[in-house]
């Protein structure tokens, strides 16, 4: 049976985007894709105003979310993947996490047509990778043009690192992953999802694996900072982690390749300046709690709205098949 790639249109520029990410991704994957339109009919207080709405106004925004979707569905045809529609009446987040169910991947647009002016992120963006029950691609309203912020974070150079290349920016050099699928990996835990997430990924898009993580002294308290010693040892062990890390992935990806880069510097940072040149970014959701916040965890919802790269959240307290997504 196909995979399926569930994809949320509300005839956004940034849906569009999403479509065209989710297509490519599914012409790599022999997937077919389930495109989701929700539609809400605006209700009215009627003991502020006396507006009636005509019987047919339904059907008339029923209507119209019937050619975004089909005109969406056109493109997926020209491009030769098979595609279904579903519309239903609904809030957005809540249908497409009832889809999830039935789907081995899904993915969104940071953001939609409504929403507060500068809220980063949209609320379906911020609702799937915490409550999807698949794996969620975020893609960034202007993908596949990455636009960088008006000020791009500073990361020094790592302090361990695998073929470590850098490119020239504003204020110095910083880390290039070009062409390569950066995974977000914990440098002291590495047997998690994520890592077999990324892995798979790498492997369908014939690129190489980039680890990323970050060992934090920087957080210390003050009244006591590691020696020069502590942090050397502290550094090796992590990179001794890390290729520990990338021989455990030779059995079932023989011709991967895996690189590493270890930095001292705040998370959300390093993570968010890695998607300047990433292909494609892997991160963990905490996977904790009842909250949206308490589920995703700072670190995540950071990364996903200043992203400038696709970012794929895999929730890590589930078990994830290994198989293609």
């Amino acid at each position: 049976m196909a995979h399926t790639i569930i994809v949320g249109i509300d005839g956004s520029d940034n849906a569009a985007c999403a479509l065209q990410w989710a297509t490519t991704h599914a012409q790599k994957t022999s997937a077919e894709i389930r495109l989701v339109a929700a539609y809400t009919v605006p209700g009215v207080n009627m003991s502020q105003a006396d507006i009636v709405y005509p019987a047919d106004f339904d059907a008339a925004v029923k209507k119209t979310v019937e050619s975004i979707a089909e005109a969406a569905a056109d493109s997926v045809s020209d491009a030769g993947v098979p595609v279904s529609t579903t519309i239903v009446p609904g809030d957005a987040s809540g249908v497409m996490v009832e889809h999830s169910k039935n789907a081995d991947l899904a993915v969104v647009g940071a953001r939609g047509r409504g929403g507060f002016a500068g809220r980063l992120l949209g609320s379906v963006a911020l609702a799937m990778p915490a409550h999807s029950h698949c794996p969620t691609v975020v893609v960034p309203s202007t993908w596949p043009t990455r636009v960088m912020p008006t000020s791009p974070l500073p990361i020094d150079d790592p302090v361990r690192a695998k073929e470590a290349r850098t490119a020239e920016a504003d204020g110095g050099q910083r880390p290039d992953f070009s062409g390569e699928i950066v995974a977000a990996v914990d440098p002291f835990e590495t047997d998690t999802p994520v890592l077999r997430a990324a892995a798979s990924q790498a492997a369908i898009y014939q690129l190489p694996l980039r680890l990323v993580g970050v060992t934090a002294t920087h957080i210390l308290s003050p009244e006591w900072m590691p020696s020069e010693e502590h942090l050397i040892t502290m550094y090796d062990e992590a990179a001794k982690s890390y290729e520990a890390a990338a021989e455990s992935l030779t059995g079932d990806f023989p011709d991967l390749e895996v690189r590493y880069s270890i930095f001292d510097a705040p998370a959300t940072e390093v993570l968010v300046s890695s998607t300047y040149t990433a292909e494609l970014m892997v991160i963990g959701s905490r996977g904790r709690g009842g909250f949206v916040s308490t589920i995703l965890g700072s670190t995540s919802q950071g990364v996903l709205s200043h992203a400038v790269c696709p970012v794929r959240v895999v929730r890590v307290n589930r078990r994830q098949p290994g198989r293609r997504r």
